[in-house]
């Protein structure tokens, strides 16, 4: 693939395969041994990363950059030998974002973290916002933009990770981010290269009010 247009860098966001916690419906979002080790791709997400690799061919000469949790690691080491593109960068503000009191618990519980987002509702203790999440994704992907980018950087992460980066990149308020089509598993898409500015708390209300108007994608419940 080549630049984008005016020479800028293109810019991907592929989420990891099927994992061992998609499988068990488990959560697991922090550091520590169930993220580095246990909750690896399937044999089902290894095939799903491989078929995503060959059918969207990306430049020999791109950068992937991928959270240090197994699932994405494995998959981003996986699309990078079927591209030639070398050895992934990891990058720990690409990590899950930390669902802190659900650790552990059952994935059904996304769905109220996503409500509270939506409504502006209060989070269960120690869950990050999608704020801080934007932010570290934010510093991420504009270091990456500088000079002398490759024609292709490809960031292999987490749903609400890559979602809420989205979200930020099209000028949407963070919370919006569950108006997005669902970022299924493996799947690779194609993010804005030239971030908009990140709306501020004063101005979020009213872009998300926009994203639920009429003909705005509806939110998933499936993760």
């Amino acid at each position: 693939m080549s630049n984008g247009q005016n020479g800028t860098s293109r810019l991907w966001a592929l989420r990891h395969g099927e994992s061992r916690a998609n499988q068990e419906g488990i959560i697991v979002s922090r550091p520590g041994t169930e993220a580095f080790v246990w909750a690896k791709l399937t044999e089902l997400g290894r095939e799903q990363a491989a078929a995503s690799a060959r059918a969207n061919p990306i430049a020999v000469d791109a950068l992937v950059v991928t959270s240090d949790f197994a699932r994405a690691r494995e998959t981003a080491e996986i699309a990078a030998e079927i591209w030639g593109t070398g050895e992934p960068r990891v990058d720990t503000r690409l990590r899950e974002r930390d669902f802190g009191s659900l650790e552990g618990g059952s994935s059904a519980l996304y769905d109220g973290v996503w409500a509270a987002d939506t409504h502006g509702s209060p989070l269960p203790s120690g869950v990050e916002t999608p704020a801080e999440v934007a932010l570290r994704t934010r510093s991420l992907v504009e270091e990456l933009l500088r000079a002398n980018a490759p024609s292709d950087i490809v960031l292999v992460a987490h749903g609400d990770v890559l979602q809420i980066t989205e979200a930020w990149l099209n000028g949407m308020a963070a919370t919006a981010h569950r108006t997005l089509p669902h970022l299924r598993n493996a799947e690779l898409r194609l993010l804005p290269s030239k971030p908009a500015r990140v709306p501020t708390p004063s101005t979020e209300a009213s872009t998300l009010t926009k994203s639920h108007q009429p003909g705005a994608a509806s939110a998933r419940t499936v993760r």
